[in-house]
């Protein structure tokens, strides 16, 4: 068994890219790896999503920068316990922000589109994972650790935070969601004669 892991590990390894954007699931070693890839690639975008809120020094701007950073956490942890649902919100979310940064002029960049890609490749991995079942019962699977910080991280917060953030991550995926889509419908307005602009515009 040992040997059949290590095997497992350097496939893994080996096929980095493809198991980000074209995730397979075949054991239960592939669902733990896919729901820890998928809570980091969350958790690493959440902490981007603070860090770009708080450089433009607009106190609006790092309101919805926070939220979506915790709505990004709290999906992460869905992911993590292979739900492919909390999964397709954070896609939903930063999707609609990129497309709104280009409806105003800003192209998202390769990093912006990068990421896009991975969150969607995010919900085919998290949908696999939840689909996948063992053949028995008793099938060996992998062990959550909990012995160093990032073990308590990725293989014990999501286990306990997640149950019960289920319905307030909902919520609050929702509400953002809404409020992009205004923005877009108000921008759209704006542009056909609709609506005034409320400032200058946009170059």
């Amino acid at each position: 068994m040992q040997s059949l892991n290590l095997e497992q590990k350097k496939e893994r390894d080996d096929g980095r890219l493809k198991s980000i954007f074209w995730p397979t699931v075949e054991n239960a070693w592939d669902v733990d790896h896919l729901g820890r890839q998928g809570f980091w690639i969350c958790l690493v975008i959440a902490i981007l999503q603070v860090v770009v809120s708080l450089a433009t020094g607009s106190a609006p701007a790092i309101a919805i920068g926070v939220a979506m950073a915790v709505a990004f956490f709290i999906g992460g942890m869905g992911v993590r316990q292979a739900s492919w649902p909390a999964a397709a919100p954070v896609f939903a979310i930063y999707f609609f922000n990129q497309v709104y940064a280009l409806a105003l002029g800003r192209f998202p960049g390769i990093l912006g589109i990068l990421a896009t890609g991975i969150l969607l490749s995010n919900v085919r991995a998290a949908f696999l994972a939840s689909e996948w079942r063992p053949a028995n019962d008793d099938e060996d699977r992998p062990t959550r650790f909990s012995e160093s910080f990032g073990d308590k991280l990725v293989d014990q917060l999501p286990a306990r935070a997640w149950p019960p953030l289920q319905i307030p991550f909902f919520v609050l995926g929702s509400i953002l969601l809404v409020l992009t889509i205004a923005g877009m419908a108000v921008l759209v307005a704006q542009r056909v004669g609709l609506l005034p602009h409320a400032g200058p515009a946009q170059p």
